[in-house]
C-alpha cells in the first residue's frame, strides 16, 4: 500500500512559529546584551587609557618642578628680561596653580580655560639634555662646550657647576651639531639678557652685571616651562591642553592632549614649617602669598572623564570629584547617563621632599 504524502495541521504550525519566535527573541536578546557590553566595557576601556594617560603625563612634570640639575632650585640668578614676569620664565616659582572662577590665570592661556577647572603650570631644567662644559669666558659672554650641541639661538638655558646656577638665553647662531660654543650676550634676542654677569646677586644696571665664572664640567640643560589646563577641543568637548615653551623663547600655541577631561581639580600639600613633611592640603585659592607655593611638597591631581554618548549606563550616576572644599566629597548626580569615572594621583615634588 502506497504511503500517503501528509502534511503540517495548524496546531503543529503554531506551535512552530512560537517556538521560532521564542529562539529568535533568545538570539536577538543576546545580541541586544552583548553589543550593549561590548560598548560599555569600550568606553570604560577608553576613560582608563585617557585617565592613565592625562595623569601619567602631569605627574612626569611635576615631580620635577624646579629642578636645575644639582644646583639649588632657590638660589638662581635669571638674568632673562622680564624672567620674574611671564610665568615661562620665572624659574623663583617653579610650580604655581591657579583656581577655577577666580581671576589670576596667565594671559597666554586664560580665555581659553573652563570656567570652574583649576589650571597648573610647572618650570623646570631638562635632565636629558644636559651639556658638559669645558670653558667658560665671562668677559665674552663665550661658554666652550666638551663636545658639539644642537641648542638654536633664542633656547633658554640653565647653567650650574652644583654651587651657582644662572638661567639666560643663548644669542648666537652656531648651527647645529657643528658649533661647541654658546654666547649669552646682553641686549639681543627676546626676551635677551639684561646682562651678561651671571653671578649672585643678580644686577642689570650694567652690561657687565655681576661676573662669574662657570668652571670646567660645570653643564649647561635647556628650561622648559609648561601650562595644564581644561579647554575645549575640536570635538566640542572638554579636553586637557597643554602649552609649552618653545626652543626659541616663546611660547607654543596649545595642544589638545587628551579628549573628554571635562573638570581638573588641584590641591597642593604644604609644608609651612620647612621640616620636609606635609602639614595640610590647600587649594589655590587659600595662598596668602606667590613666596607660599615654594612650600609646595605634593599635588594632588583629580580629574573627571565623561564619555561622549549618552544612554551608555543603565541608570544615571553619581560621582566624587574632590577639589579640597568639605562640600566637594558629596556625591554629584548629573542625571544623564553618560560613564564617568575620576581618576586621583598625589605626587611628591622631588626636589623638595629630600631635605
Amino acid at each position: 500500500m502506497a504511503n500517503k504524502n501528509t502534511g503540517y495541521t495548524l496546531i503543529e504550525l503554531m506551535i512552530a512559529l512560537t517556538i521560532g519566535a521564542f529562539l529568535t527573541g533568545g538570539l536577538l536578546q543576546l545580541y541586544i546584551g552583548s553589543k550593549k557590553s561590548y560598548n560599555t566595557q569600550s568606553v570604560l576601556t577608553e576613560l582608563q587609557e585617557v585617565g592613565r594617560f592625562s595623569v601619567t603625563s602631569m605627574i612626569s612634570d611635576i615631580r620635577m618642578a624646579g629642578f636645575m640639575g644639582c644646583g639649588d632650585a632657590n638660589q638662581v640668578v635669571n638674568v632673562l628680561n622680564n624672567g620674574a614676569l611671564n610665568w615661562e620664565l620665572n624659574v623663583a616659582q617653579p610650580l604655581r596653580g591657579f583656581e577655577g572662577a577666580i581671576a589670576g590665570f596667565p594671559a597666554d592661556f586664560a580665555a581659553s580655560v573652563v570656567p570652574g577647572t583649576d589650571a597648573l603650570i610647572v618650570v623646570r631644567a631638562v635632565p636629558d639634555d644636559d651639556y658638559v662644559v669645558l670653558s667658560h669666558v665671562p668677559a665674552t659672554a663665550t661658554i666652550t662646550l666638551k663636545g658639539p650641541h644642537d641648542i638654536q639661538q633664542g633656547d633658554v638655558l640653565a647653567i650650574t657647576d652644583c654651587l651657582n646656577t644662572s638661567v639666560f638665553q643663548m644669542t648666537n647662531a652656531n648651527p647645529a651639531n657643528t658649533a661647541t660654543t654658546i654666547v649669552h650676550t646682553a641686549g639681543a634676542g627676546a626676551p635677551g639678557n639684561c646682562t651678561t654677569g651671571l653671578g649672585s646677586p643678580l644686577d642689570c644696571s650694567t652690561a657687565a652685571g655681576t661676573p662669574y665664572q662657570y668652571d670646567t664640567d660645570s653643564f649647561v640643560m635647556r628650561l622648559t616651562a609648561r601650562a595644564y589646563y581644561i579647554g575645549v577641543g575640536a570635538s566640542g568637548r572638554n579636553a586637557l591642553f597643554r602649552m609649552d615653551l618653545n626652543r626659541n623663547g616663546t611660547l607654543n600655541a596649545p595642544v589638545e592632549l587628551a579628549e573628554g577631561v571635562v573638570d581638573m581639580q588641584l590641591v597642593y600639600g604644604l609644608d609651612p614649617t620647612g621640616d620636609g613633611a606635609v602639614d595640610a592640603y590647600q587649594v589655590s585659592s587659600a595662598f596668602a602669598a606667590p613666596a607660599d607655593w615654594n612650600a609646595v611638597l605634593s599635588v594632588q591631581i583629580n580629574l573627571l572623564l565623561e564619555s561622549g554618548q549618552d544612554n551608555i549606563a543603565d541608570q544615571t550616576q553619581t560621582y566624587v570629584l574632590f577639589d579640597g572644599t568639605p562640600g566637594s566629597a558629596l556625591p554629584v548626580n548629573p542625571g544623564d547617563r553618560r560613564l564617568r569615572r575620576v581618576y586621583s594621583a598625589t605626587t611628591a615634588i622631588r626636589n623638595r621632599a629630600i631635605l
